[in-house]
């Protein structure tokens, strides 16, 4: 019975490590599902930018070296995954192996509880033993009374089977104490000799009435045999406390055994939680990488905005400088312009001097009205030729002024050219900072992924060496089942032929009763039939002397 609970208790318990192990399975796809979505959001993005990252025009450095950072960090990427589904196939190899440990402990907790009752029902089993002894001691003053009252021999004869019954049936149980294989259970011809027994005292016990009187040989005999049923349950008893001794020796080893197997089963979970850890260390490794991409990837989406930023006020510039070098241009042409008026003008001058030199050589040497009208003809080109001159003065101001302006405006493209250079150096130095930076985390992080992959494969090993020896002990442990399931099926065996020799018990001791009872009767019958007899030879007597 108590196997029974043990063995439902059991079923129990597998059926809830299997809805346990079935829910953690669940959940692990349910990560993986949501793993590989997260993944290929980050792979679409990645092709994204890789795209983007090609599509740009210019800047080929700064575009090789974020694609060997892409590249890196896409080997990383596929790096982590595998080891991420390494340790996920590592964690369900242990989950069974814990799963199976759990159950072997299950199973020898439940025969370790067994065994004790077994150790329990022993001292019952030697007060049983011991009983026989003291129905034997109380028979023995009743064999001796009947041996006064003269009982017919095949009485007596008969009143030694049921001891000898009880000695088969103290004897047999010994034996099945003794022999704890399972080729020694008990046999069909033995059940049915010990049938036939029962019938013929059954059968003596009916013709006991009728049979005559018993002798001392017999009750000697009796006797004999009894002295030799004490030694006989004197060594079996012997016997049993061997068996005892034996069944602790193996208790004991069983014992330690289950501790082994407990302490495997701790140094299994303390790997398991290992395993854990270090797969929770990866998937955070992981996940800095992704944020470490995710934020290059940002780096670069604001780094070409910036460049795109720079090229677009480059090209202004650029446009700017044209105009400038068109305003140069028209300013020296002007310049030119003006050079050729101011020799006009020097040339012009130079004549007005000459004409005035002769005009006050004409008004010297004769006063005309021709010398008059050519005065006024050249004080009225003089006139033209100081108005133009004037007015070549305000366009050369003029020019001077926008020209001042002009330069002005270059030196401010000039330096707004120079920042921005010193701008795209400084983010130069901060690319390649970032990328050197970069490239050293990705070293240290494949230097940690070797070691931990170094780490992974002495795991393995040693994995494999468990699984081995928790295969033998396993198979150890099933053996060690069967032959308790054997042993056990022996005693329930054992039990059940014990009760029926106590049945048979009973109902010899009751016939014992009633030939006793019978027994009485008869010597009441014979003790009367001797006061008649008496008292008819006394009558005889009385009339033989009365005639004589």
């Amino acid at each position: 019975f108590d196997l029974q609970k043990a063995k439902e208790h059991n079923q129990r318990l597998d059926g809830e490590i299997l809805a346990l192990r079935n829910r953690v399975r669940s959940l692990d796809s349910e990560k993986k599902v949501l793993g590989e979505v997260e993944l290929q959001k980050s792979k679409s993005e990645l092709t994204c930018l890789y795209s983007e990252i090609q599509s740009l025009p210019g800047a080929a450095e700064d575009r090789d070296h974020f694609l060997i950072a892409y590249d890196l960090l896409k080997r990383e990427n596929a790096e982590l995954e595998t080891k991420i589904s390494k340790f996920s196939q590592e964690l369900e190899q242990l989950n069974h192996f814990t799963i199976g440990g759990e159950t072997a402990t299950a199973n020898l907790i439940a025969s370790e509880s067994a065994y004790k009752d077994l150790v329990l029902k022993v001292p019952i089993l030697e007060v049983e033993l011991q009983s026989p002894e003291e129905e034997k001691e109380e028979l023995c003053p009743e064999l001796g009374e009947s041996k006064q009252k003269d009982i017919p021999e095949e009485s007596v004869k008969e009143g030694t089977l049921p001891k000898e019954g009880q000695k088969e049936e103290d004897s047999q149980p010994n034996r099945d104490m003794k022999d704890e294989e399972p080729q020694l259970a008990m046999k069909p011809e033995e059940v049915v000799r010990l049938g036939e027994e029962a019938r013929h005292v059954n059968q003596s016990l009916l013709r006991s009435p009728n049979s005559g009187d018993s002798s001392d040989d017999s009750s000697t005999q009796y006797l004999s045999s009894g002295e030799k049923l004490k030694c006989e349950q004197q060594e079996e008893i012997q016997q049993l406390r061997k068996n005892l001794h034996r069944l602790q020796i193996l208790f004991n080893s069983a014992e330690k055994e289950l501790r082994y197997e407990r302490e495997k089963n701790m140094d299994l979970k303390q790997h398991n939680s290992l395993f854990q850890e270090e797969n929770i260390k990866l998937k955070i490794e992981q996940k800095q990488a992704q944020q470490k991409l995710l934020d290059s990837t940002k780096m670069y989406a604001s780094l070409t905005a910036e460049w795109k930023h720079c090229q677009q006020k480059i090209k202004e510039l650029e446009l700017e400088g044209l105009k400038q070098a068109q305003g140069i241009k028209s300013q020296n042409h002007l310049q030119e312009k003006l050079a050729q008026e101011k020799s006009k003008v020097a040339s012009a001058e130079e004549k007005i001097l000459d004409l005035q030199q002769k005009l006050e050589h004409a008004h010297k040497v004769c006063i005309t009205d021709t010398c008059i009208l050519r005065t006024k003809q050249l004080e009225e080109k003089i006139k033209e030729a100081t108005e133009n001159e004037a007015e070549l003065r305000q366009q050369y101001q003029e020019e001077q002024q926008k020209r001042k302006l002009l330069d002005q405006t270059v030196n401010e493209l000039k330096r707004k050219v120079t920042t921005l250079q010193e701008k795209d150096n400084q983010l130069k130095v901060t690319r390649s900072q970032q990328q050197e930076a970069l490239l050293k985390q990705l070293e240290n992080e494949k230097r940690k992924s070797d070691e931990h992959i170094k780490s992974n494969q002495e795991l393995s090993e040693k994995l494999s060496g468990l699984q081995q020896e928790k295969e033998a002990l396993w198979e150890r442990c099933v053996q060690f089942l069967e032959h308790f399931d054997e042993h056990v099926r022996n005693y329930s065996e054992k039990h059940h032929h014990k009760a029926k020799l106590r049945k048979v018990k009973d109902h010899l001791v009751h016939e014992v009763e009633m030939r006793n009872k019978r027994i009485k009767q008869l010597e009441d019958e014979a003790g009367l039939l001797q006061q008649k007899i008496e008292t008819v030879r006394k009558k005889e007597k009385y009339t033989y002397d009365t005639g004589g």
